[in-house]
């Protein structure tokens, strides 16, 4: 019997396991509202999992133990982008739905799965491990290469989703601090910059140790791509869940065009309303909301706010809430009120929002703005 060789690499690997699975489950098989989009993301958890399994097993010389363990297909690399890819198309598009188009994208792990078979034939008749055969020796390097390809180009197309869903929400909702994607969108760029730095240990290991460098020697992306899938998973399921009030459409937006008379004259008249309803103070307003309360159509709306004024739904309605507070603030009538308060009051219904609002567009945060006032005041 071999010896278990434990340290601190493996023990974290081993424990990336338990917290895979943990998370994994959670998000495959907690009944929620974005399920569909967590069980992607859940299978994208346990294929790393199952990565982390192999590894151990090879450290730990499991076939000394259960002859026949390497029999277990464990690599589903090739179906990683494509699973996170539809995660982010499902949190982004709850409209979206497969269809067999979609199920092309996962042919690739015929692939995987036809080199595993060819790998354990060879295993059988030469009576060696997997990793020491020939075949593991030729292709699995190609079949690295090919899933790097794969990771980093469906990450680019996620992060493509996401930015247009990020202008979607922008163009629709006053508030969306409780709706973006942005930790979403960092943590998939950590990822694919991850799977890059496997291309210089492949090729150093292929090229200059002739594929001799051991599981040690990988203990560093293993450990790396296990942080930030179980990150990953852990902000999908903790976060609270997205519940839009109205559908979200991936709708193609109208070109830009300099404004005609009619939408001028409209952007005016706008104007004039939200200064006299004041319809910003509500922390929940949305595009499809101010328009019913103008009697105008979404669409009509959305081209006098993008044509007529030059901008987005959300920058138009924040601008107000963000001259209502200074308004306050210069007035001295207000001073017993917290800024947090007072942003409540003017139709934010976050502190992110506020403080990342406010000092786009005036330039400093608001403390520092009221310090400023304060000072001028002496």
């Amino acid at each position: 019997m071999c010896e278990l060789n434990l340290n601190i690499f493996n023990l974290v690997i081993i424990a990336s396991i338990f917290i895979g699975t943990t998370f994994g489950s959670l998000l495959i098989f907690t009944k929620r509202i974005n399920r569909k989009a967590n069980s992607l993301l859940g299978l994208v958890v346990f294929i790393i999992v199952l990565w982390n399994i192999w590894v151990v097993s090879i450290d730990f010389q499991f076939t000394h133990y259960f002859t026949y363990f390497y029999l277990i297909p464990l690599h589903y690399s090739l179906v990683l982008g494509p699973l996170l890819y539809f995660y982010v198309k499902r949190m982004t598009n709850f409209s979206f739905h497969f269809s067999k188009k979609e199920l092309l994208h996962f042919l690739p792990v015929i692939l995987e799965l036809s080199v595993h078979f060819l790998i354990i034939r060879e295993a059988f008749t030469t009576q060696k491990t997997s990793i020491e055969t020939g075949i593991f020796y030729q292709i699995i390097p190609i079949i690295q290469f090919l899933a790097i390809i794969s990771v980093v180009s469906y990450s680019i197309y996620a992060l493509k989703e996401i930015r247009i869903y990020q202008t979607w929400l922008n163009e629709n909702y006053s508030d969306n601090n409780a709706y973006n994607l942005r930790w979403l969108y960092r943590l998939i760029v950590i990822f694919a910059i991850i799977w890059i730095l496997w291309v210089p240990y492949t090729f150093i290991d292929y090229l200059v140790f002739n594929f001799q460098l051991g599981i040690s020697d990988y203990y560093p992306m293993y450990i790396a791509l296990s942080i930030i899938t179980i990150w990953i998973s852990a902000e999908a399921f903790l976060r609270p869940e997205i519940v839009f009030l109205e559908a979200n459409k991936k709708e193609v937006h109208h070109k830009k065009e300099y404004p005609t008379e009619e939408i001028l004259e409209k952007a005016s008249w706008l104007k004039e309303e939200m200064k006299k309803n004041r319809f910003y103070l509500n922390s929940e307003l949305t595009l499809k909301s101010l328009a019913d309360n103008l009697n105008m159509h979404p669409n009509m709306l959305s081209k006098v706010i993008n044509d007529g004024l030059n901008k987005n739904f959300s920058d138009f309605i924040n601008e107000y809430r963000v001259n209502a507070i200074v308004e306050k603030l210069q007035s001295g009538n207000h001073d017993h009120i917290t800024l947090l308060g007072l942003s409540f009051e003017c139709g934010f219904n976050s502190k992110t929002t506020f403080n990342r609002v406010f000092k786009n567009i005036k330039g400093i945060t608001p403390l520092q703005y009221k310090k400023s006032i304060e000072n001028n005041s002496k």
